[in-house]
């Protein structure tokens, strides 16, 4: 006998099936008319389909955008929204605290899985863990469909079969629905203006089991807590302060709770080789592709969208001694270890190259948390003091969070200035972050504040007595140095002797960078000056204002003032004398200058090329001790050379099929037309492409190499101009331009063709004059050579 659950069951697979837009609407009403009974059993068969679990990509949520997918895009943001269908059908499954779901521990982090296996239970996972009496190894954690969701919509990120090279752009794919949905998330559920979570949901019990927690070190303790202490989140205690049943305030925060613990455990690992236990050995483990240790765009902007989110809650607490004031209170200092370390580790093992930009914007969001403060400040006649926005007001008020993330600011500050050693400081995108570095420690009162907790760690100064205000952060750093880098680990002071030599060497290698961007920039300007009147138009029309690699000028013009700042606020950071400063003798780096300048000057001609049809080829680079460029020349027959960047692919393909059957079809009455010496036979020469020598290279075959050989194609006809870009696009324009003024089709196509016979005309009667004229520049160089 058919029940409700089966037709309901069978509804939703249906809808599963249909266009994402539909499947939305009717999932929606599905959810709204269906009881609690029948859609229990279909949650975890639509989140499957919702996140793609193995090999599959779900509903596209890394691929969906605003620009390219408007109407997908706000349909996946209301229906996956926190008020939304999903979390509609969430909440009215809750009330059955016995109704749990199935969490694989294979999907969980490296870290977290050693740990169960070796009987450490996490706080935050003792209610989850899975009492299965018939086996000792634990596979799955049960959870309530809540948690059930947010775990799968955080895994969706690191899901290693997402990672695979069918991505599109991992560095540039950052406005996908799939972002909005986790921006839309952490502002919902940690509200920073004290409201509550919406929707108000009632009392939620959670089931405890009855077993034994180990205790785990103190390193591992840090690196993944409870950031709530289990008296508060216990339904059966009572607020010391207010008396009110903790049974009242749970509401307000497991679900936040909930979302900051998944995000920051599966978002903020970082995948190493040796993190992953060989002694896993449940079902799914063997199966899953391993993941990458480098993470995509996407990831590090949430990451930092993440940190600049925890900040902002923080930053609101208002000291009610509420739930929701005492998750505001300990969130950070419970997870500050735990990001330091990701990003450490990041930065360590990222590659040499601009995407570096994402993981060091994501470190300086997390070393200022002043950035993140509710309110603005405003002047006397009530304008906002943009000047004054995201400035260090009172150093008393963030010397903890300072003291207790010492790490974050000199040991990852030390860590970057070999990096940067080792990078292209000319490179505009790369001087920009050093910018960036240098701008935000240089700001009022940081410096002095690290220099005070440095000095608290001074051995000698405390053995002397010499005493500090800051005395009291002494064992805070030292017992944060302990847990983050181990006993072993020897502390080196940022404003110490060697770090300010290593600095001093910086400065040399900066000021050097300096002068070889100065000169490179005035070469490229000259060299834009003394370009052809014809290639400038060239570049007009196709926006090209670059100098070289992809550059534009105007970039290359702020490189020497970034490179400038970062210097004199160096100085400043480390109170260098005048005399230490890198001696103006310093030359620019000449190597670098002319390899730029010799890239440029292959771009420019290959515009110039690009402009000459009769000689199809390409610049390719010699390595012969620096780098120079020689022209390659297609030497086959040039309606099949390869489609070039500026050509239609289709467009190519098609008129090269409507000239091979014209050439078979006339060849013999186009060879006869061609070779007339009358007027006729010169309109030809201007409409006919001329006779061609084409060489057949030797090719390997299995008995060996092949002959070449030299084959003589023709006089033929060729329409392949017709499908360059810029001709196209100028055809268009003018019949565009003449429609406007009122001319019919018909009427733009006759002045075209007339147009065009004119012009033909006109190079047929001054053929004589022109030929004579290159015949006689030829003899003269002869004669010459």
């Amino acid at each position: 006998m058919t029940t409700s659950s089966d037709v309901t069951a069978v509804r939703v697979q249906s809808c599963l099936n249909l266009p994402l837009i539909t499947r939305c609407r009717e999932l929606t009403v599905l959810i709204e008319k269906s009881s609690t009974a029948d859609l229990q059993h279909v949650f975890p068969v639509l989140i499957h389909s919702l996140f793609g679990i193995n090999d599959n990509v779900g509903w596209g949520l890394h691929s969906i955008n605003a620009k390219k997918n408007p109407q997908e895009y706000d349909t996946l943001c209301y229906f996956l929204g926190p008020m939304g269908p999903i979390f509609s059908l969430c909440y009215k499954l809750l009330p059955d605290c016995y109704l749990k779901y199935n969490f694989p521990v294979s999907y969980l982090p490296a870290k977290i899985r050693l740990m169960l296996e070796e009987g450490i239970i996490p706080p935050f996972y003792l209610d989850k863990i899975k009492d299965d009496h018939n086996s000792r190894l634990l596979s799955e954690l049960t959870m309530n469909p809540f948690e059930y969701y947010i775990f799968h919509f955080a895994y969706h990120l690191t899901n290693p079969w997402l990672q695979q090279p069918q991505q599109e752009n991992v560095w540039t794919n950052w406005e996908t629905i799939y972002v909005q949905l986790a921006h839309n998330y952490l502002n919902h559920f940690l509200p920073r203006d004290n409201s509550a979570v919406l929707p108000i949901i009632g009392p939620y019990v959670k089931k405890t089991p009855p077993r034994k927690l180990m205790q785990s070190p103190e390193s591992k303790r840090l690196q993944t807590p409870r950031l709530l202490r289990t008296s508060i989140l216990s339904p059966t205690s009572t607020s010391p302060v207010s008396g009110v049943p903790q049974q009242q305030c749970l509401p307000q925060v497991w679900r936040s709770e909930t979302v900051v613990q998944v995000c920051l455990d599966f978002w903020l690992e970082y995948t190493e080789e040796d993190q992953y236990s060989p002694n896993l050995v449940t079902g799914t483990t063997s199966s899953l592709p391993r993941r990458q240790s480098i993470h995509s765009g996407e990831h590090i902007r949430l990451v930092r969208a993440l940190l600049k989110t925890l900040h902002e809650f923080a930053n609101s607490a208002t000291g009610d001694k509420s739930a929701i004031d005492e998750l505001k209170r300990v969130i950070l200092p419970s997870v500050q270890g735990k990001i330091y370390l990701f990003l450490k580790k990041a930065i360590h093992h990222w590659p040499l190259d601009s995407s570096f930009r994402l993981i060091l914007e994501a470190w300086l969001s997390f070393i200022q948390p002043w950035r993140y403060v509710s309110g603005v400040m405003y002047s006397e006649e009530g304008k906002l003091e943009e000047e004054d926005k995201g400035k260090i007001h009172d150093p008393s008020r963030w010397m903890s969070f300072v003291a207790n993330n010492l790490l974050a600011y000199t040991a990852i500050f030390q860590q970057l200035l070999p990096r940067f050693m080792r990078i292209d400081l000319v490179a505009p995108k790369n001087s920009l972050m050093l910018f960036r570095v240098t701008k935000v420690f240089s700001q009022p009162h940081l410096t002095e504040m690290l220099s005070d907790i440095e000095t608290c760690m001074d051995d000698v100064a405390l053995s002397r007595g010499r005493l500090s205000n800051n005395n009291q952060w002494t064992a805070v750093v030292r017992q944060q140095i302990l847990e983050l880098e181990g006993p072993s680990h020897q502390y080196t002071p940022m404003f110490s002797v060697s770090t300010k030599n290593q600095v001093l060497d910086f400065l040399y290698a900066v000021r050097q960078a300096q002068l070889t961007a100065i000169g490179l920039l005035e070469a490229l300007e000259k060299q834009k000056s003394g370009r052809k009147l014809l290639i400038s138009m060239w570049n007009f029309f196709n926006s090209d204002n670059h100098s070289s690699d992809d550059v534009s000028l105007e970039e290359r013009r702020k490189v020497p003032a970034y490179l400038a700042f970062a210097q004199e606020r160096l100085i400043y950071i480390f109170r260098l004398e005048e005399e230490e400063f890198p001696p103006a003798n310093l030359v620019a780096d000449q190597e670098y200058h002319d390899t730029i300048l010799s890239t440029s000057f292959s771009h420019q001609s290959q515009l110039d090329s690009s402009l000459d049809s009769t000689r199809p080829g390409v610049y390719v680079p010699i390595q012969d001790g620096k780098q120079n460029y020689r022209y390659v020349e297609y030497l086959g027959d040039p309606e099949l050379q390869p489609v070039r960047s500026n050509e239609i692919t289709i467009l190519v393909r098609a008129l090269y099929k409507l000239c091979t059957f014209l050439n078979n079809k006339y060849q013999h009455d186009l060879i006869r037309i061609y070779r007339r010496n009358d007027f006729i036979g010169r309109i030809a020469h201007q409409i006919i492409k001329p006779p061609t020598l084409v060489v057949n290279l030797p090719k390997r075959t299995t008995s060996g190499f092949t002959s070449g050989s030299e084959v003589r194609i023709p006089p033929r006809i060729s329409f392949r101009v017709m499908a360059n870009y810029h001709v196209s696009g100028s055809i268009l324009i003018g019949m565009l331009f003449f429609w406007i003024l009122g001319y019919s089709m018909p009427v733009i196509f006759g002045l075209s063709v007339i147009s065009w016979l004119f012009y033909i005309l006109a190079r047929a009667v001054c053929e004589p004059w022109v030929t004579n004229n290159n015949t006689t520049t030829r003899q003269s160089s002869f004669t010459h050579n």
